[in-house]
């Protein structure tokens, strides 16, 4: 009775063994039958599991969204021109960008809890954060986990060789000031000067530096600050007004906060001149006049990119075609756009998205290039003690008497 049911099931194997092989040899039949233009597309298809990620942390919501905002818009535009192309290339295989955003709310604690978040999520690269008080709680996580991170705060400590993870999106004014200040001095003839600053790290630290530059070039200067929130500007446009300046230099305020001010300021009666020198735009500051450059009379702002570059109309229409919108006129946009680009470069030559040590290895022995901007470098080795600062042109751009003079660009030299 076993031998049988022995005999029995080697005959049911052999039945089977016979219609497998029947199926394969009519499977084989219907690949070899497939058009050639199908086969690539199930190549492809068995790559498609393969992802890159980084991070982008920032204030999303507040008196500062705009930074934050822009921040994760420039990164996302980046990661969509990549994937357009079939994705970034890593190692033999291209793979899909991935952006994972975090609202680090301008604080400290918000920092901390970013860089928590994407240890947690395995993301090694972050675009962010963006101000003093977020760089202060994240770096120290970022730097147990082994994150890289690309900050534009203006803060003295942004950098230095004890994070040799953290690199810095922009030049402070130490850097651009000098040769700004000098330009606006000549065009609009001021001697005092009151500078506008939130009342925490992120405020003080720039606008103490941007006071020390003024002072250099001859002009007097009173520093005003004021409680990160605030929402009416009325007391310190009095405050301002009282000291008559010939200038009110906004700084490192907020972009939401400069637009409010400007706006109180020119309802109290001000006629002086404005200055941007923080980053704040033209935007920001047209936003304060109602939209009319006649109400603002006379003003200077930075561009912490060349917006006039030439190249700046095919950015604009590679942003129309892969994100379905206009271009942003926020400057920090285009800030984070290039240094996003940097960070994808890093990961494609480091070979992997999870090792921030080769990542930061990567961006160190590259030179820095933008496809809108042309060729950079690094800088920061005299200001912070370590040359992981993008340095690409910056631009002033000029209103006067009412009437847009255009934006004159500032070659930034590499250390």
């Amino acid at each position: 009775m076993c031998s049988e049911t022995t005999d029995f099931a080697s005959y049911e194997d052999d039945d089977l063994a016979r219609k497998a092989t029947d199926m394969l040899k009519f499977g084989i039949a219907a690949i070899l039958a497939l058009p050639l233009s199908i086969l690539p597309a199930i190549s492809s298809a068995s790559a498609q599991g393969c992802e890159v990620a980084i991070g982008v942390a920032g204030p999303m919501s507040g008196g500062a969204a705009a930074f934050g905002l822009n921040e994760k818009l420039g990164t996302e535009f980046q990661a969509a021109l990549a994937n357009e192309t079939g994705g970034l290339q890593v190692g033999d295989t291209k793979c899909k960008v991935k952006v994972l955003s975090y609202d680090s709310a301008y604080t400290s604690a918000g920092g901390a809890a970013a860089a928590n978040y994407f240890a947690s999520e395995g993301v090694h690269a972050v675009l962010g954060p963006v101000g003093a008080p977020e760089v202060e709680g994240f770096k120290s996580v970022a730097k147990r986990n082994g994150i890289v991170s690309f900050n534009m705060t203006y803060a003295k400590d942004a950098m230095s060789p004890d994070y040799p993870l953290v690199f810095h999106q922009l030049q402070a004014p130490p850097t651009w000031g000098p040769i700004l200040i000098k330009r606006a001095l000549d065009l609009f003839h001021f001697k005092t000067v009151v500078l506008v600053g939130p009342n925490d790290q992120g405020g003080t630290d720039g606008t103490k530096a941007l006071a020390q530059l003024y002072k250099q070039q001859g002009v007097s200067t009173t520093e005003e600050y004021y409680q990160r929130g605030t929402t009416n500007f009325a007391a310190v446009a009095t405050r301002i007004m009282n000291e008559n300046p010939d200038l009110v230099e906004l700084g490192t305020t907020p972009p939401g906060d400069q637009s409010l001010l400007v706006k109180q300021l020119l309802e109290a009666g001000y006629q002086g001149t404005f200055g941007s020198l923080g980053g704040g735009g033209e935007k920001v500051l047209l936003e304060g006049a109602s939209g009319d450059p006649k109400n603002l009379g006379n003003a200077f702002w930075l561009n912490i990119v060349a917006l006039e570059h030439p190249s700046v109309p095919q950015m604009k229409a590679d942003f129309e075609l892969v994100m379905k919108a206009p271009l942003p006129t926020f400057p920090h946009f285009y800030v984070a756009q290039t240094s996003a680009e940097q960070v994808l470069k890093a990961i494609s030559l480091a070979g992997t998205d999870k090792d921030g040590e080769k990542i930061a290895d990567a961006l160190r022995n590259m030179t820095p290039e933008s496809r809108y901007f042309g060729k950079g470098g690094w800088r920061g080795k005299t200001q912070y003690g370590i040359n992981q600062e993008l340095a690409f042109p910056v631009g002033l751009g000029i209103y006067q008497d009412g009437k847009r003079i255009g934006v004159e660009t500032v070659p930034i030299p590499a250390e």
